[in-house]
C-alpha cells in the first residue's frame, strides 16, 4: 500500500516556494548565450573572443591576413641562434597594463624584465648625455630650463617635468573616461605650446612637453598641432591610474610577445578563421550578418551572429561596406582618428660590441629621425650573437637604417653588425595598417570622444584605437574587456 504524502506544512510550503523563487530568479540572471563574429585577430579580437568563449558565449574570429597577432608579431626568420625581435609591441609595464597581466597570468606565460629603459644615453644638442647628467640642474640651466622648472625637476625628476604643468589641471577630471564638462573645454582649441608659455614654461620645457611651437601668432594653428586640453586629459589618465610619467620598469614575454595572442588563437581553434577578409557587415535591431571573402579562392561566405565587434583599425574599417552606414557622429570620429605608422628596425650582430666601448649601454635615444631608439632584444638567448630594436620612419631601407646607426652610433666596433632587417607594416602586413593612435586633431576632440568608442546598435568596437589612453596591447585588452561586459551583460 502506498504510504500517504507528506503533510504540506506552512514551514514546508514556504521552502518550497523560497526555492523555486530562488531557481527561478537564478535562471533569470544568468545570461543568455550569445553569438559574436568577432573582426580582426589581433590582441583586442582575440582576448574579446576568448573572454566572451569563457562565458558561455558561441564566437567566430574573421582575421583577413594568414596569421593572428595583429601588431603583436615576433619574427625568428632569418635570424640565427634561436634569436627572435618583436616587430610589433615592444613591451608592458607594472603598473599599468592591468587587463594585459591579468591574461600573462592566467596562462603563467613567462615573463621577462626588459632593460631597455636603464642606464640610457641620450643625443641631446650633439653631445651624448647620461641620464646622470641630464638631471643635474647645471645642465638643465644650461639648456634654458628656468628656475621654477629646475627646482621641480630636482625634486621629482627630470623625467616628470610635464606634471609641474599638467599635474594641477589633471586634477579636474574626475572620470578617466570624459574628457568634457570639466570647465576645460575650451582648451581643445588652444594650442599647446600657446598655453604653456601662458603658465611660464620656458621653451625648452614646451618643446618637452610636446609643445614645442614658440607662438601660433607667428604661423597658423593646424589640426596637426595638439591641443591643450587632450594632452592634459592624457596626463590626468596617466595620474588617475597612479602611473608614472616615465615607465622605466617595463617587461616582455621570454620568447616573443607574440606568445599571447598565439595562445589565445591556439585555445580559440577553429573559432577563429584566418584569411578571411569582411567585405560587407549589415546590423539592425535583430542581429548582423557579415559577408566574407574566404581563402586563396576567395569563396564568399555569409554568417550571422546577434553582436560583432570591430577589433580593427578605423583605417580598416572604412574598407568594409555597412549597411545602415555609420551614423554622421560616429563616421566623422572615425574618419577624424588619426592612426600612426612607423617600421621597425632590427640589426643582427656578431657580438654585445657596445660592451666595453665609448658608450657601454646601447639603450640610446638617438635624436635621429631614422632610427630614434636602438636596445637590445632577446637578450636572454646564449651565444655570441645579438639582436638590436629600433623604430623609424614608415619608408625606410635596410641600407638607409644600417647608414644612419654607423653616423650616429660613436664607439668603433660597428662593423660587429652583419644584417639588417627593417620590417614595414604598410607593406608587409597591409591588414594591420595603423598601430597606436595619435592625438586628436586640434579643436576636435568633442567631435570625436566618445563617439569613437560607443557601440552602434549591435556593433561594439575595441583594439588599440578605441580606449582613452592609447597604448597598444593596454588600450587593447581593456577595450575589449569593456566590451565583453556589455555584450555578456546585454
Amino acid at each position: 500500500m502506498r504510504a500517504n504524502p507528506p503533510a504540506l506544512t506552512r514551514r514546508r510550503m514556504l521552502q518550497t516556494t523560497t526555492g523555486a523563487l530562488l531557481a527561478g530568479a537564478t535562471a533569470q540572471a544568468a545570461p543568455a548565450k550569445k553569438k559574436v563574429i568577432v573582426i580582426g585577430g589581433g590582441i583586442g579580437g582575440l582576448s574579446c573572443a576568448y573572454d566572451l568563449m569563457e562565458r558561455g558565449h558561441e564566437v567566430t574570429v574573421l582575421e583577413a591576413a594568414r596569421r593572428t597577432g595583429g601588431h603583436v608579431k615576433t619574427i625568428y626568420d632569418p635570424l640565427p641562434d634561436g634569436l627572435y625581435a618583436d616587430v610589433g609591441a615592444e613591451q608592458f609595464t607594472d603598473p599599468g597594463y592591468d587587463t594585459y597581466r591579468e591574461w600573462v597570468r592566467k596562462f603563467d606565460l613567462p615573463v621577462l624584465a626588459y632593460e631597455r629603459r636603464r642606464k640610457m644615453y641620450s643625443h641631446v644638442r650633439g653631445k651624448w648625455r647620461t641620464e646622470e647628467e641630464l638631471a643635474d640642474a647645471k645642465t638643465q640651466r644650461a639648456f634654458g630650463f628656468n628656475e621654477r622648472e629646475v627646482a621641480y625637476m630636482q625634486e621629482h625628476g627630470w623625467k616628470n617635468i610635464s606634471r609641474l604643468y599638467f599635474g594641477p589641471m589633471a586634477e579636474k577630471f574626475k572620470d578617466e573616461y570624459q574628457p568634457l564638462g570639466a570647465g576645460l573645454d575650451e582648451l581643445d582649441h588652444v594650442v599647446l605650446g600657446d598655453w604653456l608659455a601662458e603658465q611660464g614654461a620656458s621653451e625648452t620645457a614646451r618643446s618637452f612637453c610636446g609643445g614645442s611651437r614658440l607662438s601660433s601668432k607667428e604661423k597658423p594653428a593646424t589640426e596637426s598641432d595638439v591641443s591643450a586640453l587632450y594632452r592634459i586629459w592624457q596626463e590626468s589618465i596617466v595620474k588617475m591610474r597612479g602611473l608614472p610619467v616615465f615607465k622605466r620598469e617595463v617587461f616582455r614575454l621570454k620568447g616573443g610577445n607574440q606568445l599571447l595572442p598565439d595562445t589565445f588563437a591556439r585555445l580559440l581553434g577553429e573559432r577563429v578563421r584566418k584569411n578571411c577578409k569582411v567585405t560587407t557587415l549589415t546590423h539592425d535591431a535583430g542581429g548582423v550578418t557579415a559577408t566574407c571573402t574566404e581563402g586563396p579562392d576567395k569563396k564568399e561566405q555569409t554568417l550571422k551572429a546577434d553582436y560583432a565587434v570591430m577589433c580593427v583599425s578605423p583605417l580598416v574599417i572604412a574598407g568594409i561596406q555597412v549597411s545602415p552606414g555609420w551614423p554622421e557622429a560616429k563616421k566623422l570620429a572615425l574618419a577624424h582618428t588619426p592612426m600612426g605608422m612607423q617600421s621597425r628596425i632590427v640589426l643582427q650582430a656578431k657580438t654585445r660590441f657596445w660592451e666595453g666601448d665609448t658608450l657601454p649601454s646601447i639603450n640610446l635615444e638617438t635624436g635621429s629621425s631614422t632610427m630614434s631608439l636602438v636596445y637590445e632584444c632577446a637578450g636572454e638567448v646564449p651565444g655570441e650573437s645579438c639582436v638590436l630594436m629600433g623604430s623609424g620612419p614608415p619608408v625606410l631601407s635596410a641600407e638607409d637604417a644600417l647608414a644612419a646607426f654607423r653616423k650616429f652610433y660613436p664607439g668603433g666596433n660597428k662593423d660587429s653588425i652583419e644584417r639588417a632587417i627593417v620590417h614595414e607594416w604598410w607593406k608587409e602586413e597591409p591588414l594591420a595598417i595603423g598601430c597606436e593612435r595619435h592625438p586628436f586633431p586640434l579643436g576636435r576632440l568633442a567631435q570625436i570622444w566618445p563617439h569613437l568608442i560607443q557601440p552602434v546598435g549591435r556593433v561594439h568596437f575595441a583594439g588599440a584605437a578605441y580606449d582613452n589612453l592609447p597604448w597598444g596591447q593596454d588600450a587593447a585588452t581593456r577595450s575589449a574587456r569593456r566590451v565583453t561586459l556589455a555584450i555578456d551583460g546585454a
